[in-house]
């Protein structure tokens, strides 16, 4: 009796390795019939599935059977071209499905099986029917002690049988299986084939279309292009010849307009401070400012009048135009602002239009070296005057812009000047307290100034 179980074991492994072959097998067919679904493929995917069902069920494998079961309802209830009975049977594969998945206590695929049933049906009930057999089947066995040599060789038989009859069933099985993919891979081809033959004839048939064509567009275009092209290079030599002469002639007018400009910003710089020409051309007028504290100085030869008289108009002016240029000079080394000649008088101012805080220190240099350059000069001697103060600075005026400054500082430096001594540079008390080391202030008295009242006076030399 322990003999017979013992063969009884060895036949159970036997056909659990068979079923573990096989098994891989059936999962490559499940792989298939998923990539048959995805590719919309149904109808192959709807036959695939039914055969793996037949598989399912000749192999006694309730998990293959199911998943045929699903695949197949899937293919049926996905299929758009589907008709209304087909939907009825796929949703009875999907229940059948759900059915033995719950047998197998597989809740992963049930819970995928009951969501498709869900939205397909709007339940996810599903019927359950035991078959007779399967309540045979739970019937009590006998025990152990019952069972006897024979009985145990009785079943050794039938397992035996059972067992020849799996493995040709399983062997007819993936013939058939092959089979079917070899179909397919057939079927595949030849539509891969037949579509590859029909790409390349109507590609030939496009060519020689596109080569009909092009030798009747280049018949009858060449005329028309020679003749277009002739006349298109007439028109462009003569539109070339015309751009030249307006090129040449633009070129005139731009270096004409330049060389007016350039002179009309000299002339303007040449009038007014930098400054007050950019506030000029921008806005049209030059607004008056005020300024707190400037210097300003009026230089005047003395004994012009005499001299006029000893010199003929050109020569008096040539020497004076000498003199006002050496001035300029001085002015425009320091940094200082000419405000304007009159007649023999020369004036500047420090401290303006930009305002500068050594404006007393530099003016009363330039005043110095004015009488060092005089000192040179065999024409001419000069009277200076110097005082610092508050003045108006600003444009009047439409015609002939003038910039000028305004003010009592004006006033006094015009009085300090008067009052001054030929050779000397004569500044008011205010001028001798901003002075530094490098210069000497020597005390010249009072004097009355005209609408002003009295007024002290220092003569400036250089230290040293």
């Amino acid at each position: 009796m322990y003999r017979s179980l013992f063969i009884i074991c060895l036949l159970l492994t036997g056909l659990n390795t068979g079923l573990l072959a096989q098994g891989s097998s059936y999962a490559d067919q499940v792989s298939a019939i998923e990539e048959m679904l995805a590719d919309g493929n149904y109808k192959t995917a709807s036959t695939q599935s039914q055969a793996l069902v037949e598989s399912g069920e000749q192999a006694q494998m309730s998990q293959v059977e199911a998943l045929g079961h699903l695949l197949l309802g899937q293919s049926l209830t996905d299929n758009p071209m589907a008709s209304a009975k087909d939907r009825v049977a796929g949703i009875r594969q999907l229940q059948m499905a759900a059915q033995q998945f719950k047998r197998d206590k597989d809740a992963g695929q049930l819970k995928k099986v009951l969501k498709r049933l869900k939205v397909l049906t709007g339940n996810t009930e599903f019927e359950i029917k035991e078959l007779p057999s399967a309540k045979a089947s739970r019937e009590k066995l006998p025990s152990t002690d019952s069972i006897n040599e024979a009985t145990i060789t009785a079943i050794v038989s039938l397992q035996e049988q059972e067992i020849e009859a799996l493995n040709e069933s399983q062997m007819r099985q993936m013939i058939r299986l092959q089979s079917q993919r070899r179909e397919l891979d057939e079927y595949a081809f030849k539509r891969l084939n037949d579509s590859v033959m029909l790409l390349q004839q109507e590609m030939l048939i496009e060519q020689q279309e596109a080569e009909v064509e092009q030798g009747i567009l280049q018949r009858n275009l060449f005329f028309v292009l020679a003749g277009a092209a002739l006349l298109f290079l007439g028109l462009l030599y003569s539109r070339f010849r015309s751009s030249r002469r307006y090129q040449a002639k633009l070129v005139d007018q731009n270096r004409l307009i330049s060389e007016e400009r350039q002179r009309s910003e000299e002339l303007l710089l040449n009038i007014l401070p930098v400054t007050v020409a950019a506030e000029l051309k921008e806005t049209g007028k030059a607004s008056a400012r005020s300024y707190d504290d400037v210097s300003v100085m009026f230089a005047d030869f003395k004994g012009f009048s005499a001299i006029a008289a000893t010199m003929s108009p050109e020569e008096l002016i040539g020497h004076l135009d000498e003199a006002f240029r050496a001035f300029d000079k001085i002015v425009r080394g320091l940094g200082l602002e000419k405000i304007k000649t009159i007649g023999d008088a020369y004036m500047c101012a420090g401290g303006l239009p930009e305002e500068t805080k050594d404006h007393a220190q530099k003016i009363v240099l330039a005043a110095l070296e004015m009488q060092e350059y005089l000192d040179t000069n065999e024409h001419f001697s000069a009277r200076i005057g110097i005082h610092s103060g508050p003045v108006v600075a600003g444009v009047v005026g439409q015609d002939k812009f003038v910039y000028d400054i305004w003010g009592d500082t004006v006033n006094q430096a015009s009085r300090l000047e008067v009052a001054g001594v030929a050779g000397k540079v004569a500044v008011s008390a205010t001028v001798a307290k901003r002075l530094g080391k490098g210069f000497t202030c020597i005390p010249a008295g009072t004097f009355e100034a005209k609408n002003i009242g009295t007024m002290e006076r220092f003569f400036v030399e250089r230290k040293g």
